[in-house]
């Protein structure tokens, strides 16, 4: 009987998914906002051709849900025609890593292998994610991107770093963002399993 509960109460929590991402799709109750205040101060850009269509995405670099959804903002990312924002907002009442791992990911991109670092830190992530201290995960990551560990380790633990992360996070805060991953299509937020078919409905336009 208790294993009958529990399935079933995992049922409706994936119905709520579900429905939440309908509603989001259907542009029902969910954040509109302009691109420019979106992109405004953005680092992490990736424009594929002309672009017809931007896309920002709002991620926590700990969060299982953000790795999930990651292949979708790869494909976008290669997508031509659209402009690919990232921005952190990292959970961080829930991933204790996440502030961290933000910051690794701007040392990464300050070197020129940002998007290379998310890839792997999404890869790694059941690795780090429970570490109570993960720097030096980090810094064997950059190792196996060929970044200077000396001055990786500088850059994630600079000033500059942690300011570009709480930038985004405060723009994530601004928006009351309810979690991650969060994207928008031309300011318009959409649930992650209906972005693709958003943007090429956009884009066929």
């Amino acid at each position: 009987m208790m294993v009958a509960v529990f399935a079933g109460s995992i049922f409706l929590v994936v119905l709520m998914a579900i429905g939440l991402s309908k509603i989001s799709s259907n542009g029902t109750g969910t954040i509109k906002v302009t691109t420019e205040e979106l992109i405004s101060g953005a680092r992490w850009v990736k424009t594929t051709g002309e672009p017809k269509v931007t896309v920002v995405g709002f991620s926590d670099i700990q969060c299982p849900a953000c790795k999930a959804a990651e292949p979708i903002a790869t494909e976008l990312r290669k997508t031509d025609g659209v402009r690919f924002v990232y921005r952190h907002f990292p959970l961080t009442t829930i991933h204790k890593n996440a502030w961290k791992g933000a910051r690794a990911l701007e040392a990464a991109r300050l070197m020129d292998k940002g998007w290379e670092m998310v890839a792997l830190m999404f890869e790694k992530q059941e690795e780090w994610a429970n570490e109570g201290n993960p720097d030096e995960l980090f810094i064997g990551y950059a190792k196996s991107l060929s970044l200077d560990e000396n001055e990786f380790g500088k850059k994630m633990m600079s000033d500059e770093t942690d300011k570009a992360v709480g930038e985004d996070s405060s723009l994530g805060s601004r928006l009351q963002l309810s979690g991650t991953p969060t994207f928008f299509v031309n300011g318009e937020q959409v649930g992650s399993p209906y972005i693709l078919d958003k943007v090429k409905s956009l884009l066929s336009n």
